[in-house]
C-alpha cells in the first residue's frame, strides 16, 4: 500500500479531495481532510496526484517506499479559463449593438505560391498534389492514422472505465490533465481526434473528462470496422 501526505507548497495546508491515481492499474482515490491517502501499487508503479489550480505531480513507486507516509507538496498554476465550467447561469434582457461599430471581415485573396512550392506545375505534378490534399482532407484516413499511432494508450479506454473510482474522479473533472496523463496523450490531440469524430466546440469545453472518455471509447468503435477493413487491405 502506497501511502501518503498531499499539501500545498506555498503554505504547507493538507489538500482535501486532491485525485490520486495508480497510473499501472488506474485504481484511484481522494485524500481525506488531512490531506491523507492509500493507494494499492507495486514497485514499478506510477502514482498521479492531480488538483486543479495546482500542477500535477507524478512519482514511480520504488522497492523501500511501503514502508513511510510520503509527503507530497503541489504547486500551485494558473487556471485557464477554459478549466472553469459554470453551469446554471440565465441570461435576460436584450444587448443593444451598433453595427456601423463592427469592424468589417474583407475576404483576402490566397495565391498558394505552387511554382515556388513544388516547382513545375505539370499535370503529373498537379495530378500528385491533388492527392496528397485528398488525403489530408479525408477524416476517415486522419483517424486511422491517428488511432494507429496512439493504439496502445487507447486501448487503456476499456480498463479505465471498469474502476469505479477512477470514473468517479473523472466525472468531477473538466480540465482534461488526468486523461492527458492517463492515456500519454497531449490534451491539443485529445481535442484534435474529437473534432475529426464531428464532436462540436460546445461538448469539449462543457463536458466532464469522463465524458470526454466516453467519447473517445465512442469515436474508436464507431471507426473500428473501417480500421480494420484497411488493415486487411494493406496486407
Amino acid at each position: 500500500m502506497y501511502k501518503g501526505l498531499v499539501y500545498t507548497q506555498k503554505d504547507k495546508k493538507p489538500l482535501e479531495t486532491a485525485n490520486v491515481i495508480n497510473k499501472s492499474t488506474f485504481k484511484g482515490t481522494i485524500t481525506n481532510r488531512s490531506g491523507y491517502f492509500e493507494l494499492p501499487a507495486q514497485t514499478g508503479d506510477t502514482i498521479i496526484v492531480s488538483y486543479l489550480g495546482f500542477k500535477t505531480f507524478q512519482t514511480v513507486v520504488m522497492p523501500g517506499d511501503f514502508d513511510k507516509i510520503h509527503e507530497i507538496y503541489l504547486v500551485e498554476q494558473p487556471i485557464s479559463l477554459q478549466e472553469v465550467v459554470i453551469t446554471g447561469t440565465r441570461l435576460t434582457g436584450i444587448l443593444k449593438v451598433d453595427l456601423r461599430l463592427l469592424p468589417v471581415r474583407k475576404e483576402q485573396k490566397i495565391d498558394l505560391h505552387l511554382e515556388e512550392i513544388f516547382g513545375d506545375t505539370t499535370a503529373n505534378r498537379l495530378t500528385r498534389i491533388n492527392d496528397d490534399l485528398r488525403k489530408i482532407m479525408d477524416p476517415v484516413g486522419l483517424l486511422y492514422n491517428w488511432f494507429s499511432a496512439h493504439g496502445k494508450d487507447l486501448r487503456k479506454l476499456k480498463k479505465m472505465k471498469e474502476e469505479d473510482e477512477l470514473v468517479q474522479i473523472l466525472a468531477r473533472r473538466f480540465d482534461r490533465k488526468i486523461i492527458s496523463d492517463l492515456l500519454d496523450i497531449p490534451e491539443t490531440e485529445v481535442y484534435r481526434m474529437l473534432i475529426l469524430c464531428e464532436y462540436d466546440k460546445t461538448f469539449l469545453e462543457t463536458a466532464s473528462d469522463f465524458q470526454i472518455l466516453e467519447a473517445l471509447k465512442a469515436c474508436y468503435e464507431k471507426h473500428r470496422i473501417l480500421f480494420e477493413s484497411r488493415k486487411n487491405q494493406g496486407e
